[in-house]
């Protein structure tokens, strides 16, 4: 990829991985709403499970991103990562 397309690229992960993060706190904090006025069913557990799992990958999106950004790799494996 050229450099501007890894930048470009990592701007639209960084930007997804924040809006996600945004809307999963929101849903986090319905889920909590809910919790403390005791409206909280057997499904709920699965809705907070799946909640904290966005939250992760939001987080992982973000992080992506800023990798992509910064030097073009995902990983933070040492070396050139080129097989041989």
């Amino acid at each position: 990829m050229t450099p501007f397309t890894r930048r470009f690229t990592g701007s639209l992960l960084m930007v997804a991985g924040a809006l996600l993060l945004l809307a999963q706190l929101l849903r986090f904090g319905i889920a909590a709403v809910e919790w403390q006025r005791g409206l909280w069913t057997n499904t709920g557990y699965t809705y907070l499970v799946l909640t904290v799992l966005m939250l992760v990958v939001a987080v992982l999106l973000m992080r992506f991103g800023w990798r992509m950004r910064r030097d073009g790799h995902i990983s933070d494996e040492p070396g050139d990562h080129s097989i041989t």
